[in-house]
């Protein structure tokens, strides 16, 4: 079934891109979008994978934490296959 928008019907849904011939640190830019809203995101990847996470303000509380850590994910699975970070990451996660 095709995505009809951006926005999840639950959970968080991340479209992250960088720039292909930069790095480290990988500089991400994107958005953020979970079922009530969306938010502009940057999130910074260091060559040690440390990932920061920058979000709007009126962004729910939890919600850097857990882009923060799909991102870390994505990270660490490039990393194992010997990769440089995607250049583009979407990636949805439900509610637990």
């Amino acid at each position: 079934m095709p995505i009809a928008g951006d926005r999840p019907e639950s959970g968080v849904r991340i479209a992250l891109e960088r720039d292909k011939h930069a790095g480290p640190p990988w500089n991400y830019r994107g958005a953020v979008h979970v079922p009530e809203a969306s938010f502009a995101a940057e999130v910074t990847v260091n060559e040690d994978g440390e990932v920061n996470v920058t979000l709007a303000e009126d962004a729910p509380a939890d919600l850097p934490e857990k882009v923060r850590l799909i991102v870390r994910t994505a990270y660490r699975q490039a990393k194992a296959d010997g990769e440089p970070p995607a250049w583009k990451i979407v990636r949805w996660r439900g509610e637990k």
